[in-house]
């Protein structure tokens, strides 16, 4: 098998450089001709390069024949800053014939720029700039090199099948899969970049977000009509999203030391303002609002995104969500590399 050339950009965050040269190797030693752009050595704020650096680095490497792959250097922050550039340099110097993207987590924005503004194939995987690439489960490397590669991972998943939040669809759902990281999403609403969900199943995952956040971007959608019209939400991992319980006086101080305990309380003297609410039964509860306020069917147990299940997933492909919690490819615009 011949080997394929990869490009790699940083188009968010700065990149650390010991871990980013370790999931190099672990890519270049399953086979593949990694390129690296010179901008994903650079760093502005907390970006790998200006926003003119980083777009020119990813629009490049796009419109670079050698490479059928571009494959981003981490997430972070940072991607949705680029798309008006990638506008104006795509009406410069024309729409970049297609490639496969793969990334996740920031990436969003632009999985979801180049698929429907270029015609691009997206694989939601995992990064090499960040250590737990380098982690992979053997299953989830090998189902994202067969990916790649124009081949079918062998029962991607997992054996479990999704389950519903409530009662399951009376029938199974068909649709367009698209979506990426909740937070990266809500923030393109009311922008020119704002996904279209139409008759299509939205995926979402997280990180780091505190449960209170994740219950406001939901109200977000659905208050902005940004979910009308989806048939259906699946979820993947929410890695790290606690329950945040602000600590409180619950010890009534005396007179003489009232001025004292609100300034400074001794640990003794705070306690947690409630019960703290559990995570994993929490998340698909706040999603269930969807369901019980737009009677969008939602699903979870997908395990993909962050962690700790970190399948690859593409993204733009044919799905169906049968009654049963099965989740099946029917259909993706990739067949592998042309070179």
């Amino acid at each position: 098998m011949p080997s394929i050339a990869v490009g790699i950009t940083a188009p968010s965050s700065k990149v650390p450089n010991t871990e980013f040269q370790l999931g190099i190797e672990q890519i270049e030693e399953a086979g593949f001709k990694v390129h690296v752009h010179p901008q994903c050595r650079k760093g502005h704020w907390f970006f790998a390069g200006t926003d003119e650096d980083r777009a020119q680095a990813f629009f490049d490497y796009a419109m670079d024949p050698r490479f059928s792959v571009l494959w981003c250097a981490r997430g972070g922050y940072g991607a949705t800053r680029l798309l008006p550039l990638l506008d104006r340099m795509t009406f410069e110097r024309g729409i970049p014939e297609k490639k496969l993207l793969v990334g996740f987590s920031d990436i969003t924005a632009l999985m979801e720029y180049t698929r429907n503004k270029w015609g691009w194939a997206t694989l939601h995987a995992p990064m090499p700039g960040l250590r737990k690439f380098c982690t992979l489960k053997a299953s989830e490397w090998k189902g994202l090199l067969q990916w790649i590669r124009g081949g079918r991972a062998e029962n991607p998943w997992g054996s479990k099948p999704l389950r519903f939040v409530g009662e399951p669809p009376r029938s199974d759902i068909r649709g367009e899969l698209i979506g990426g990281n909740l937070t990266v999403w809500s923030s393109m609403q009311g922008t020119p970049y704002m996904p279209r969900v139409n008759g299509k199943i939205i995926f979402f995952e997280d990180v780091d977000e505190a449960l209170y956040r994740i219950d406001r971007m939901i109200h977000q959608q659905m208050s902005s009509g940004a979910l009308s019209g989806a048939k259906a939400v699946i979820l993947g991992n929410f890695q790290n999203c606690k329950d945040t319980i602000p600590k409180v006086i619950v010890v009534k101080p005396k007179p003489k030391d009232r001025d004292r305990a609100v300034r400074m309380p001794k640990p003794e003297e705070l306690g947690p303002l409630r019960k703290h609410l559990n995570e994993e039964k929490m998340i698909p509860q706040l999603f269930g609002q969807i369901r019980e306020r737009l009677g969008i069917p939602v699903a979870y147990g997908l395990p993909a995104g962050h962690g700790p299940g970190r399948v690859a997933l593409p993204l733009g492909g044919e799905y169906r969500l049968r009654a049963d919690g099965r989740f099946e490819l029917l259909g993706w615009n990739w067949s592998g590399p042309t070179q």
